[in-house]
Formats: structure tokens, C-alpha cells, sequence
């Protein structure tokens, strides 16, 4: 090992798990993003990787930091869905644990994860990937971690890593830039600066869509820990958590890193005013018949991007199908114009499209072999406007310069609506999805977006906040918490248990 040119092993894992979604396997991940060993490098080197953007920034802050010696083991992530199905993550957790054994000496790790995974037989698959890295380090080499501001950070993960950095920025447009902070850090770490930690876990499990870091309670808390950041206080991460998860160790978490009192002291500072703040937390939805008014009467009126409607309640980014037909049926009955949506998913579909044909008339069924409650079977008649195969460059937003994959993928019209239907679960988050088939947002007086919150930074040019409206509509991640059969989930927790009580622990 040398401080000179040190050994710093790459690796993680990335699933937002879902408790209410289907299990994500191995060939869902391999779909996605599955690189091993020196692929890894070749992806990260690439102008568009097909990979979670703080391996790159990383690689690019410690390559301009001197010399050092990448030892790239594996990373695989996914679009969120269900807990990683259990074989599946022994297999890699297993492959992982070899790798870094036969790597040869190190001088640090750098994980690159999540951190809301469950698996099909366990409850934190993270912690188990953060104890491995810890085993492999031993009490002395660093080992560092970034991870989404939506992490469920368990005690295992805390007690494992020397530093977890969390996203500053939701929607996620600042990964590529945690990588890169996370290498300054790292720098920081090989040249024996050492941190004390400290960390306090909140029982307000809040829905994701009260999680912006443009206007609200936990933006204020993300810009009041970053205002206290300086040499002795290099780190604040505040999770906001994911409450799909269903898991026990979830919820508002502060993580505070650095020397002396203050550390300690923001921790608390920060956790007292989110429970002062927590009504904040709570969320009102517009109902599903008032948002199909205001659609329907901006169509009338013809007023271009009057109002965007967003079904937060079937996000793929949050693991729901991209399928749900709660808006889309309302739209249909009311005969709604000038309406664009996106993304749908049904790959039946998609494919009968594509055999049909640019400019062909086809008669549907969409969900036709896997409706269910929130996703119900509707028979259309759609013209073919546009096909594509589905591989685009994001040109905006969270998808900014990565590669996405919609699978075949089909813009079509029925009646008044315009819609992109697709074959594999991505959240609408980018323009880039409707411009692939030559659709304008600005075109359409309502567009509607199947994705929680990340679209804001990719639609923004044409909406602000005052013209989009959460709709309450039926899914899997809808804000409602009381829609749901918990399990795991401690309770009493804030909103659902207007009784819970806190008190500092620090």
C-alpha cells in the first residue's frame, strides 16, 4: 500500500426498494446496469455512461488529485422497484466479497449505493454490502459512501463507513457532483484525517413528493446544515428516507461528521426543528376530478402548458408499473384535447405498434395481460405517430448526459390525447422522451407525467410550480401512507400517527 499512489477499490449497488412492487431480479438489473472489473472503467470513460453518475465524477476528481490506482470491483443498479430478489444479491454480494479479497492490498473503499435496497428474505441488504467492505478495510482504511438523499440509513451501514455523503438536491441533479465531493473527501481521509460521527434517526417517515429541496421544511434543513459546513464540519447529510422500504430503521435521519462540539450540536439542532416543522410533512393532492376540470378546460381555452399534471402515485422512480389508468380513463371519458403524456408502459402495446406501423390505425387493449387494480385493461384506437427503439441520450434534469433505455417504444394518438407508450419502466423525467418522436411539450396546453418529483428539473422551461398540480390518483407510491398494509414499519410514526412523540436522544 502507498499513500503516494493508493489502491481504492470501486463498488455498490443501487435499488430503491418498493415493499408493495414485484420482486427486481437479476435480469432486471442486468437490463439496466450490471459492470464488472475494468467494464466499469470503460463505462465511467465513456460521454453518455449507463451508470450512476458519481463513478464518473469520482474517477475525474481523483485522477485531477494525483496519482492513484482505481480498483474497480462491481456496480450494478436498476430503475426502482421491488426488494432485490435474495439469490440474486447473495450471488453478487458474494462475488463482491471475493473480488476485494483477491484485489490485492488497499487503502481505501469507495461505495457507491442507494441505500433504501431490501431484499425478498432481508431487511438491509445495504448494511450487509457496507459490513463486507468494513471486514475487507479492517478498523484502519477508509471507507466512504454516497448515497440518495431517499437512503434508509441502518445502524449497520452507520457504524461501517468512516463517511456516508448524501445528495444535496431533489430532483437528483447533483450525483455526478457528491462523486466528486466524495473523492475530495476521500483525500482527505487517505492523509489520516479521521472524523466523529454522530447520527439521529426521526419517527417521521414522510411521502417522497414533501421531499423538494426547492421550497419546504427539509429543503430549509438541507440549507441550514450546508451553511454550518467548514474545515472542522465537512460533512452534514440529512436522508429524508424512503417509506416504500416498509423497513425498521427508516425515516428523516441527520448524519453529522467532523471535530468538537458543533458536530453534535447541529445534529440536534437540525432534528429539533424537523419535528417542529413536522406538519410540513404532510401532503394535500389535488383531487382526480378537479385536475381532469383543469385539463379539460385549458384544452378548451387553448392556452399552451396551462397545467401539468403529475400521477406522483405511479412512479417508476419510486417502483410503481408506469401502467395505472386512473388519469388516462379520466381524460379519455371527459374527451380532453391537446393533452400529452408520458411515459405508459405496456410492451404488448409498444410491439403492436411498432408491427403496425407509422401512420396505422390500431385497436388496443393496453394492460391487456396484466391489469389489475390500478392499472385496469382499456381498450383504445390509437393512430402510430412516431417509433423509436427506445435509446436516448437525457438532455436534461436527472438524465442529463446518461443513456436511458425506454425499450421499443411508440408516440400514438387517441382522440385529443397524444401519448408515448414504452417498454421498460422509466419515470417521465426528461423532454428528450418526447422529443425522440418529434413532440414538443410547448405544443400541448396539459402534459402529464408518470414521476414523483424528479420531472420538475426536466420540464421546468415550460412549467413552474404554480401550474402543476399532484394528483390523487390510485398506485403504488401514492403520498396517501393510510392507502397501505405496513408491516415492518415501527409505529407510532409521523404523519401517520398524529400521536407519535420525540425527544432528542443526543
Amino acid at each position: 500500500m502507498s499513500a503516494a499512489n493508493p489502491r481504492i477499490a470501486i463498488l455498490g449497488m443501487h435499488l430503491e426498494s418498493n415493499a408493495f412492487a414485484p420482486v427486481s431480479t437479476e435480469q432486471d438489473f442486468r437490463k439496466s446496469c450490471y459492470f464488472e472489473g475494468d467494464a466499469m472503467l470503460a463505462e465511467a470513460a465513456k460521454p453518455a455512461p449507463n451508470m450512476p453518475a458519481e463513478i464518473p465524477g469520482f474517477i475525474e476528481v481523483m485522477n485531477a488529485g494525483g496519482p492513484w490506482q482505481p480498483v474497480p470491483i462491481i456496480i450494478a443498479a436498476v430503475e426502482p422497484g421491488g426488494p432485490v430478489e435474495q439469490s440474486f444479491f447473495d450471488a453478487t454480494l458474494a462475488r463482491m466479497h471475493a473480488m476485494l479479497k483477491s484485489a490485492g492490498p488497499l487503502d481505501a473503499i469507495y461505495l457507491c449505493n442507494h441505500g433504501a435496497m431490501t431484499a425478498s428474505a432481508s431487511e438491509d441488504p445495504d448494511g450487509a454490502l457496507y459490513a463486507i467492505a468494513r471486514e475487507i478495510a479492517g478498523p484502519e482504511l477508509p471507507v466512504l459512501s454516497t448515497v440518495d438523499l431517499h437512503a434508509n440509513i441502518s445502524q449497520r451501514m452507520f457504524d461501517s463507513a468512516d463517511c456516508i455523503l448524501s445528495y444535496r438536491t431533489n430532483p437528483h441533479v447533483d450525483r455526478r457532483e457528491r462523486g466528486s465531493e466524495a473523492a475530495t473527501l476521500m483525500r482527505r481521509l487517505l492523509a489520516g484525517e479521521r472524523w466523529e460521527k454522530h447520527m439521529i434517526r426521526m419517527p417521521i417517515k414522510p411521502p417522497s413528493v414533501t421531499l423538494l429541496t426547492a421550497r419546504g421544511a427539509y429543503a430549509d434543513m438541507i440549507n441550514e446544515g450546508q451553511r454550518h459546513i467548514g474545515p472542522d464540519l465537512p460533512v452534514v447529510s440529512i436522508l429524508g428516507g424512503f417509506v416504500f422500504g416498509d423497513v425498521r430503521e427508516g425515516g428523516i435521519t441527520i448524519l453529522t461528521y467532523g471535530r468538537g462540539e458543533k458536530p453534535k450540536a447541529l445534529a440536534r439542532q437540525l432534528a429539533e426543528f424537523a419535528w417542529a416543522e413536522r406538519e410540513r410533512f404532510r401532503m394535500t393532492l389535488t383531487p382526480l376530478k378537479e385536475a381532469i376540470a383543469r385539463a379539460g378546460a385549458a384544452g378548451r381555452g387553448g392556452t399552451r402548458t396551462a397545467v401539468c399534471l403529475a400521477d406522483v402515485a405511479d412512479n417508476p422512480g419510486g417502483g410503481g408499473r408506469g401502467n395505472t389508468t386512473d388519469i388516462l380513463e379520466g381524460l379519455l371519458a371527459e374527451r380532453v384535447e391537446s393533452v400529452l403524456l408520458g411515459n405508459f408502459v405496456d410492451a404488448a402495446a409498444a410491439a403492436r405498434f411498432h408491427a403496425a406501423g407509422v401512420g396505422a390505425t390500431v385497436r388496443v387493449t393496453l394492460n391487456e395481460h396484466c391489469a389489475d387494480a390500478f392499472g385496469r385493461a382499456v381498450p383504445i384506437e390509437a393512430t402510430v405517430l412516431a417509433l423509436s427503439k427506445g435509446l436516448v441520450v437525457g438532455r436534461r434534469g436527472i438524465y442529463a448526459g446518461r443513456s436511458v433505455d425506454l425499450g421499443l417504444a411508440a408516440a400514438v394518438r387517441v382522440g385529443g390525447l397524444t401519448m408515448v407508450v414504452c417498454s421498460r419502466r422509466i419515470q417521465c423525467a426528461d423532454p428528450v422522451f418526447f422529443e425522440t418522436f418529434g413532440l414538443d411539450i410547448g405544443n400541448y396546453a396539459t402534459l402529464v407525467v408518470k414521476s414523483r418529483g424528479h420531472f420538475r428539473a426536466g420540464i421546468d422551461s415550460w412549467y413552474g410550480d404554480e401550474r402543476i398540480l399532484e394528483v390523487n390518483a390510485g398506485g403504488m407510491t401514492s403520498p396517501v401512507l393510510e392507502n397501505f398494509a405496513w408491516k415492518r414499519m415501527p409505529r407510532p410514526v409521523w404523519p401517520l400517527d398524529l400521536q407519535t412523540q420525540w425527544a432528542s436522544a443526543l
